[in-house]
């Protein structure tokens, strides 16, 4: 079941409600419904990513339904477990042109088709095909999102882009006839009677804190989640840093070149971690530049052999060196929008009884539906 986390910020002199938004339960993928408003007080509704095909079904559909209209549509990259809802939302018969008013993405010449729970590359079309196709007028769909700008979206709702650069999306549109075979390959979920090992074994979660920070992969080898449009989502009462799958290397050289720094953190409310909560994509020295407690993880436990989160991202949150060094300040929490035990399934264990002794945190999972509370 959904509900409310209360957070203690301060009160605003805002006559209309204020903003909730959803981290959907998109299986190992990433669907989220932001509603907002304007300073005129009128709804402003962001999608950002449909998750699996199979979320458009169970949940994404029900929750389109609910809104009279979605103000922006944001695919933040092509990643088949954030690109396959929207698209099967697209296909679908419940799909209105008029319904959706902007599109942001950017798979400009990056075509594929989809067929049932897949996608493959025969016959292909792209997605900006896909949409005109559906009748959309082409004035509504921009491509080319990248780091160095803010995009205002409405009368006091705005967007500073964090990822990716220039560089980063003419690299994934100049190597995609050499990088399309990956992307088609099929994703299946694990077994739920699939014994995962657990990652207790990996050790204590202050010592894995410590751990160098080695990614798998170089940002230029993993192009698709190089690629993430991540960004700082401004609204009257909410500030968000949303990271998609985003590659830490390239939002922290967007946030310095914005002036942030040890010493002059990001403050935002809520962090959607990137990846899923991969070891590859949450580092100290991200976290070092941004000032925050509340952090959010959307996965299932994940699909085929990527088991996520990983122990050592829940480590780097709740002992970042800082927080040791000033003795834990303040309450951490971190949020999983499915249940621990249905996670651990398939990633394995996360965390034990002892982990909660220092660190002053708290996990809180099945947690879809987040706001600000009044004081």
């Amino acid at each position: 079941m959904s509900y409310s986390i209360i957070t203690h910020l301060p009160q605003h002199n805002i006559i209309h409600p204020k903003t909730h938004f959803k981290v959907l339960k998109a299986f190992h993928g990433d669907s989220i419904l932001i509603n907002t408003y304007d300073a005129h007080g009128q709804a402003f509704n962001i999608l950002i990513d449909g998750g699996t095909s199979k979320t458009f079904d169970t949940v994404l559909k029900r929750e389109l339904k609910a809104v009279l209209k979605i103000n922006l549509m944001i695919l933040t990259h092509i990643d088949s477990d954030h690109i396959k809802g929207l698209i099967k939302f697209i296909k679908s018969n419940h799909f209105d042109a008029s319904q959706v008013l902007h599109y942001w993405f950017n798979s400009k010449n990056i075509k594929f088709i989809i067929s049932g729970e897949n996608i493959s590359y025969g016959q292909a079309k792209n997605f900006e095909e896909l949409l005109i196709e559906k009748k959309v007028n082409p004035a509504k769909i921009t491509e080319g999102i990248t780091a160095e700008n803010t995009k205002v979206l409405a009368d006091g709702i705005s967007a500073v882009i964090l990822s990716p650069t220039q560089a980063i999306l003419d690299r994934l549109y100049k190597d995609w006839e050499e990088l399309k075979v990956q992307f088609f390959l099929p994703v299946n979920d694990v077994p739920m009677s699939k014994i995962v090992q657990s990652q207790i074994v990996r050790g204590k979660l202050n010592i894995l804190a410590l751990e160098r920070f080695k990614p798998d992969k170089t940002v230029l080898s993993d192009i698709f989640n190089s690629s993430s449009i991540a960004m700082i989502l401004n609204t009257f009462d909410l500030k968000l840093l949303l990271l998609a799958d985003s590659r830490p290397e390239i939002v922290i050289a967007e946030l310095q070149r914005l002036g942030y720094s040890a010493n002059n953190k990001l403050k935002v409310d809520y962090v959607k971690i990137s990846h899923h909560g991969s070891i590859n994509n949450t580092s100290n020295d991200l976290l070092d530049l941004i000032d925050c407690d509340r952090f959010i993880i959307s996965t299932n436990g994940g699909s085929g052999k990527h088991h996520f989160p990983d122990r050592e991202v829940i480590a780097r949150i709740i002992h970042h060196p800082e927080r040791v060094k000033n003795d834990y300040p303040t309450k951490r929490f971190i949020y999983l929008n499915y249940p621990l035990d249905s996670v651990e399934k398939k990633s394995g264990q996360l965390v034990c009884n002892d982990d909660f002794i220092e660190g002053k945190w708290e996990l809180i999972s099945n947690v879809n539906l987040y706001s600000v509370a009044d004081e």
